[in-house]
């Protein structure tokens, strides 16, 4: 594995957005997962959301979602400092930080935390942090959100709930596979975290500019949906990894982590 994270390391000097997509299929193969599936359902999604009024929801629709993303793209870049929250984040950790004058991503659950303040510029979801994402849903809050193999079902069902809110939220559409989706974006990255970062890069915003909150290999957050403990640690080292790419690995808890 050094020389996988070697091999990252030499080629993000020469181009940053392409290896945070390319890491995507270096992830998948350790895990052994599918590609097929990732693309199966990318494309469903992508096939549900093509018509005018997906959902029956008219602000769901292509022309909506790209003028979510620009809207989300002109906050990032005017903010003075961009703070993405982690599972791990806990109170303490919010008393300490100043959250005016600046924009806050939320990666999934983590959105519990913060949910109610006025700098919440979006939540970054695969739709495993109930149930915490339906109560921000209810107030139509800007979602990231992302589909990948084994959450299929979980973002349909999701997606089937949210139409129904009077005030449904706010959607950007991504996926994680290496050929462009109609409709969906792909910023690079893996875990909500990460993938976090990678759409706040992706959309313009340096690296330096970015605060990273309740970010820790070596625990799972409270605010991590049920997971099956052994590979979400795993993942988090993965996520360890691709933050590292972009030069903010100073701001991830390593302690009572492992390498890989």
């Amino acid at each position: 594995m050094v020389h996988l994270v070697d091999w990252l390391g030499r080629v993000v000097t020469e181009d940053l957005a392409s290896p945070l997509i390319r890491v995507q299929s270096v992830v998948r193969e350790h895990f052994g997962w599918s590609y097929d599936d990732d693309l199966s359902s990318a494309n469903k999604m992508s096939i549900l959301f093509s018509n005018p009024s997906p959902y029956g929801i008219e602000k769901w629709s292509a022309k909506t979602r790209e003028t979510n993303k620009n809207n989300l793209q002109k906050i990032l870049q005017k903010s003075e400092r961009v703070i993405i929250v982690g599972a791990s984040i806990t109170d303490e950790e919010l008393s300490t930080v100043n959250l005016e004058n600046c924009a806050i991503i939320a990666a999934d659950g983590s959105v519990g935390a913060i949910a109610n303040h006025h700098n919440l510029a979006c939540v970054v979801t695969d739709f495993d942090g109930n149930p915490h994402l339906d109560a921000v849903a209810k107030c139509g809050v800007l979602f990231v959100a992302h589909a990948h193999g084994d959450n299929q079902q979980r973002w349909e069902n999701t997606l089937n709930k949210w139409n129904r809110y009077p005030s449904p939220p706010n959607l950007i559409l991504t996926h994680q596979v290496g050929q462009s989706i109609n409709g969906m974006e792909n910023y690079g990255g893996f875990t909500d975290g990460d993938r976090a970062v990678c759409l706040a890069i992706g959309l313009g915003v340096e690296s330096g500019n970015i605060s990273l909150l309740g970010f820790s290999t070596g625990q799972i957050g409270k605010w991590s949906g049920v997971t099956n403990i052994e590979q979400k640690l795993m993942k988090l080292e993965w996520m360890y990894q691709i933050i590292k790419m972009v030069g903010l690995e100073n701001q991830v808890d390593i302690s009572a982590s492992s390498t890989l």
